[in-house]
């Protein structure tokens, strides 16, 4: 073996620490998968280039020599610090394929999670990991690298893309709060109201001719909530009714845990957006995210769930 600009080869190098720490050609070997004579013949000539006693042969034993011993702890130090390295390279490259993504709590659970699976089969190298934000998602600390904002406009200084812009509000409850309003009218039931969507109960109440039913006139039975999860999650344990967006409860309508129980449907204000800072619009992650979602959603469009009103 030629020293190549002094530094052995790293397979020699391997060989020879490994039988230093075996004191034995023949585990060195079983360890390396490697044959017996292959690893022997790199420490022959590891020492032959060194021109250094490495081992010495005793009784068919492999002893270290003060050399060899000395060389073997350096060889094992750098041999670890080359194995954290390639680790730690390899973990980078993990880290760049991550896509973090911002994305409001109920519109993640609610309609973008149950998807994730289609994404990770189409992409499986590339990792989303979600963030759940119920306020704006500005940036400013590079904590994300998208934002899926559910709002009326976008976020000042980002890129964005309009994902749904036609949905509608609906009125639901669940079946045994609809099955009361064979007995009762809507503006005596409770109703259900969410911080995001304050006046959707003022609006449905001036197009019924209910001008009066505004939820300060009413007599308290009413229930408010900060997030749409909670709101839905009311909506279906029977506490009320609830003008709620449709695109947070396509599967409480599926699953018939909500049914519509008026036609009223309004266009929702708030819209949905894909956001993202411009330099990264061409990254590999963010274009096969921004991808997918627009298919998801385009999708979703076509099949929007059309519960009929309960009776």
């Amino acid at each position: 073996m030629s020293l190549r600009r002094g530094i052995p080869s790293l397979s020699t190098l391997q060989a020879f620490e490994a039988s230093a720490r075996h004191q034995s050609f023949s585990k060195a070997a079983a360890e390396l998968n490697q044959t017996h004579g292959a690893v022997c013949k790199k420490v022959n000539e590891l020492e032959a280039s060194l021109g250094v006693a490495l081992f010495e042969r005793v009784k068919q034993r492999l002893v270290l020599t003060d050399a060899g011993a000395d060389y073997a702890h350096r060889i094992r130090i750098s041999l670890e610090q080359i194995r954290q390295d390639t680790h730690q390279l390899l973990a980078a490259n993990r880290e760049s394929s991550t896509l973090r993504v911002a994305v409001g709590v109920t519109y993640g659970a609610q309609w973008l999670v149950p998807r994730l699976p289609g994404f990770q089969r189409l992409y499986p190298d590339i990792h989303v990991r979600l963030t759940g934000r119920d306020q704006p998602t500005y940036f400013h600390d590079l904590s994300f690298d998208v934002a899926i904002h559910f709002e009326q406009s976008p976020l000042p200084g980002l890129a964005s893309k309009l994902l749904l812009a036609d949905d509608e509000v609906w009125m639901v409850a669940a079946p045994a709060v609809a099955d009361e309003l064979a007995t009762r009218d809507i503006a005596s039931m409770p109703w259900i109201h969410t911080r995001d969507l304050p006046t959707v109960w003022m609006a449905w109440s001036e197009t019924e001719g209910h001008e009066q039913t505004g939820h300060l006139l009413r007599d308290g039975s009413d229930h408010f909530f900060d997030f749409f999860i909670m709101a839905i999650r009311a909506a279906v344990a029977g506490l009320g009714v609830a003008l709620l967006p449709r695109v947070l409860i396509e599967q409480e309508l599926a699953t018939r845990q909500l049914v519509r129980v008026s036609d009223y449907a309004a266009i929702n204000s708030q819209k949905t957006y894909l956001m993202f800072p411009e330099q990264k619009r061409d990254w590999a992650p963010l274009a096969a995210f921004a991808g997918w979602i627009e298919a998801e959603m385009t999708r979703y469009r076509a099949t929007r769930v059309e519960s009929t009103l309960a009776t």
